[in-house]
């Protein structure tokens, strides 16, 4: 095989720059493309918690809903959306989301606000059955927390219903 030198060789070291210099021009705009994507979905996702904090839950939906088309395996985005439809009175909904959120990361399980707000989300359901299942299991979680307080607030509405239930004949 022949060496190559001159002329060829210094054209296949030119070439081999330039395509070098163009693929780095390349990913560099893919990347400041993904950069703003990212600000954008970030900046929604911060002022949906906002609106959310002051229970503005249909200003917020609009937000998280992209949020959640441009992050489709963020479980927090999911969990969000979820509490917005809570929050709507989409039961059904915020089911299928705190679902998915719980699905994408199973250690929700173990999370205290999780499953006291999906506790509480199954009772408004009136799933009582599975929202105690959930309540029960925030109170374990850490029972001296305000958390676990709610929860076993919950948990007295619940005992309420079902004694309510027994004495209907």
């Amino acid at each position: 095989m022949a060496a190559i030198t001159g002329p060829v060789r210094n054209a296949v070291v030119y070439v081999l720059a330039a395509a070098a210099v163009v693929g780095l021009l390349i990913g560099y705009n893919i990347a400041s493309d993904q950069n703003k994507q990212f600000l954008k979905t970030f900046q929604a996702f911060q002022q949906s918690q906002t609106l959310m904090q002051q229970q503005q839950y249909a200003q917020a939906e609009p937000l998280l809903k992209k949020v959640v088309e441009a992050q489709p395996h963020s479980f927090m985005a999911l969990w969000n959306y979820g509490i917005c439809q809570f929050g709507l009175k989409h039961y059904d909904l915020a089911d299928e989301y705190f679902t998915k959120a719980r699905e994408q990361r199973p250690f929700l399980l173990n999370d205290q606000l999780y499953v006291t707000q999906y506790g509480e989300l199954l009772y408004a359901k009136g799933d009582l059955a599975r929202a105690k299942e959930y309540l029960e299991r925030s109170v374990s979680l850490n029972a001296g927390t305000d958390l676990a307080k709610e929860a076993k607030s919950w948990l007295d509405k619940i005992q309420a219903k079902e004694a309510q239930a027994r004495a209907k004949p």
